[in-house]
């Protein structure tokens, strides 16, 4: 299990983070995002609110004071697909670990982008929220 993570910060809202975020490659923010490379899985740990049937991911970014919404794509919206070493549904109080990997668009500038990272259960409840920053970086291959 993970004992370690990057630093994250708390979302306005006032939910809490998840107690670890650790995404691949990135010991600390902002973390570089290869543009049209599927980036490093974040894996985030986190207690179960409330009882949760299942869990579902959405995002938003800011880039250059320009807030919009970063489409999860379809096949990595069910985060009960992604949770390791245990499965949905959930109670109140379980700790869940579960993943996600983004592709940053090979359209993407080449720009700091702080993103807000959401975790829904099916009643739209908030589970948990946080921001990370990332720079979109050209490939050095």
């Amino acid at each position: 299990m993970l004992t370690e993570g990057i630093q994250v910060r708390s979302c306005s809202n006032g939910v809490p983070p998840p107690a670890i975020v650790s995404i691949a490659g990135c010991s600390e923010m902002p973390c570089d995002f290869v543009r049209g490379v599927e980036a490093g899985t974040m894996t985030m740990v986190y207690e179960a609110p409330f009882d949760i049937q299942t869990l579902r991911y959405d995002r938003i970014m800011t880039a250059l004071g320009i807030t919009s919404s970063l489409p999860v794509r379809p096949e990595r919206e069910n985060g009960c697909e992604f949770v390791i070493g245990s499965m949905c549904p959930f109670r109140q109080g379980d700790l869940i670990i579960s993943t996600y990997t983004s592709s940053p668009l090979a359209i993407y500038p080449l720009i700091p982008v702080t993103i807000e990272f959401y975790v829904y259960d099916e009643q739209d409840r908030m589970v948990t929220c946080f921001q990370y920053d990332v720079r979109i970086v050209l490939s050095t291959v």
